[in-house]
C-alpha cells in the first residue's frame, strides 16, 4: 500500500499506559501478573525434557499462544531467526552460496539444484551431491534450519563444504565464498511464434521490475498477446500485484482494502500501461492472495480472460512488525476488496473458462526459476514414480499440461478476432 503503516514498539509498559480506558489497564495489569506468576511456577517446578527454561523461551511460547488464539493462519510469531529468513524469502536477496537443498533425517544435506551464476554454481557443484559437512560439522544429525543456517552468513565470508559425489570415491571439500544471492520469481518464452508467456510464481518485494522487463521483452520480440501464468502463486506483496496488474489495466481501480475501523482505503493503477493486447490470466488453487488481487483487478475491470480453475480465496492483508528484542509477528490489519467490491476471502474467485488439472499434477518445480529446471524436473519425476510406482508413474511423466494448452488455443482464437 502506499499509505505505509508506522507502529512504534516501546515498552511494555508505554503501550499499557497509553491506554485511556482504565479499566482495561487495571485488567491488562492483573493478566500479565497472572502470566508472570505462571512462568514464575514453571521455572521452580517443572520437571521434563528441557533442562534450562529460560523467561525467554516462555515468553517466546506465550507470544506463540496470543496469535494462535487469533485463530487466524495468517497471523504468526516469528523468532529472530525466522523472521530473518521470512525477509530473505520476501525480498529475493541473502547472503549465502546459492543451492537448493534437501534434508532427510539422519541422512546428509542433499543438493537438488545449484542456482545460476552464484559460488555454488561457479563451483562446479551439482544436483544430488550430498553435503556430508559444513565447516567441519557432520550434516547427518542437524536439521534443515540448522544446514541452512550454516550455509548462509555474511556477505563476503567464507565456508567450507565436504561432498560426497555419485560415482566418485572419495568426498573432496570445497571452499566457497559467500555472496548475495538473488533468487528470480519470473520466467518467460515465446509460444507459437508469436504468443507470451509469463510465468510469476511469487510477488516478491521487487519482483515488478522483472515482471516489467519480462514484458517488454515478449512484445518486443513479436508476441501479439500475452499468458500471464500465476498457478500455485501463493502471493506476497500488495504493492507489487498493484504495481504488475497496472501493466495490464488503463485505468481505474485495482484494489481496495478496510480494516478494523471499517475505513477504505483505494488503490488505483499507477505507472506505465502495455497496450490492450490480448491478455490471459492462468490461476489454480494454489493462486492465492496476491496472486488474486491481479486475477480480480483483470477480471472486474473486464481486460483479459481467467482460465484454469478457482483460486485459494485469501482476501486478507498482513504487516510486518519487529519486536525490540528482533523477533517479530505478522498480523492481519485488513480485507481487501476486487475492484467490484467483492471479498474473495475464503471464497475465491472462479475462471472464465474453467480447465481442471484432475490428475492434481504440479507442472512447476518450484518457486525460484533461476535453477537448473531440467535436473529439478528429473528429481520430481523420481518422487512420482515413488509414490505412484513405475507404471502409472511414467503416464504422469508423460502428461501434457492441457491448462496451458487450452490457454495457447483460446489466445489463438482471441487473436484471430
Amino acid at each position: 500500500m502506499k499509505k505505509k503503516i508506522y507502529i512504534l514498539l516501546f515498552s511494555l509498559t508505554t503501550i499499557l499506559l497509553a491506554n485511556s480506558n482504565e479499566n482495561a489497564f487495571i485488567s491488562n495489569i492483573k493478566e500479565l501478573k497472572e502470566i508472570s506468576d505462571i512462568m514464575n511456577i514453571i521455572k521452580v517446578n517443572h520437571v521434563g525434557e528441557k533442562k534450562e527454561i529460560t523467561n525467554k523461551i516462555m515468553m517466546q511460547g506465550a507470544l506463540r499462544g496470543i496469535l494462535d488464539s487469533l485463530e487466524d493462519p495468517y497471523s504468526n510469531y516469528f523468532t529472530k531467526e525466522q523472521l530473518k529468513s521470512f525477509k530473505e524469502e520476501m525480498s529475493g536477496k541473502y547472503a549465502g552460496v546459492g543451492m537448493v537443498v534437501q534434508k532427510k533425517v539422519d541422512e546428509p544435506l542433499t543438493v537438488v539444484s545449484p542456482i545460476e551464476d552464484t559460488p555454488a554454481y561457479t563451483a562446479g557443484i551439482r544436483a544430488k551431491d550430498k553435503i556430508i559437512a559444513i565447516d567441519g560439522k557432520s550434516t547427518f544429525k542437524i536439521s534443515s534450519e540448522e544446514s541452512i543456517k550454516l550455509l548462509k552468513g555474511k556477505e563476503g565470508t567464507t565456508v567450507k563444504l565436504t561432498i560426497v559425489r555419485d560415482g566418485v570415491k572419495k568426498a573432496k571439500t570445497v571452499e566457497l565464498k559467500r555472496s548475495i544471492i538473488k533468487l528470480k520469481y519470473v520466467k518467460s518464452r515465446i509460444l507459437n511464434k508469436n504468443i507470451g508467456y509469463l510465468r510469476l510464481t511469487q510477488f516478491g518485494d521487487t519482483v515488478s521490475k522483472d515482471v516489467e522487463e519480462h514484458l517488454k521483452s515478449l512484445l518486443n520480440n513479436g508476441a501479439k498477446g500475452i499468458i500471464l501464468d500465476l498457478r500455485n502463486n501463493p502471493g506476497g506483496s500488495l504493492g507489487e500485484a498493484v504495481k504488475i496488474s497496472s501493466m495490464f489495466i488503463p485505468k481505474g481501480k485495482i484494489v481496495s482494502t478496510k480494516g478494523r475501523n471499517g475505513k477504505e482505503e483505494v488503490e488505483n493503477r499507477e505507472g506505465k500501461y502495455y497496450g490492450d493486447f490480448p491478455l490471459i490470466v492462468m490461476i489454480n488453487e494454489g493462486s492465492a492472495s496476491a496472486s488474486e488481487i491481479v486475477a480480480g483487478a483483470i477480471k472486474d475491470n473486464k481486460r483479459g480472460v481467467l482460465l484454469g480453475e478457482k483460486s485459494f480465496g485469501k482476501g486478507s492483508v498482513q504487516t510486518l512488525l519487529t519486536l525490540p528484542d528482533g523477533d517479530g509477528i505478522k498480523l492481519t490489519i485488513a480485507r481487501y476488496y476486487t475492484p467490484n467490491g467483492t471479498s474473495i476471502h475464503k471464497v475465491g474467485i472462479t475462471p472464465d473458462i474453467v480447465v481442471e488439472e484432475k490428475d492434481d499434477v504440479l507442472f512447476f518445480d518450484g518457486y525460484i526459476t533461476n535453477v537448473d529446471e531440467n535436473v529439478t524436473k528429473d528429481n520430481k519425476n523420481k518422487l512420482i514414480k515413488q509414490v505412484k510406482g513405475e507404471k502409472e508413474g511414467q503416464k504422469l511423466i508423460d502428461k501434457k499440461d492441457e491448462q496451458l494448452e487450452r490457454a495457447v488455443a483460446q489466445m489463438r482464437t482471441m487473436m484471430s478476432k
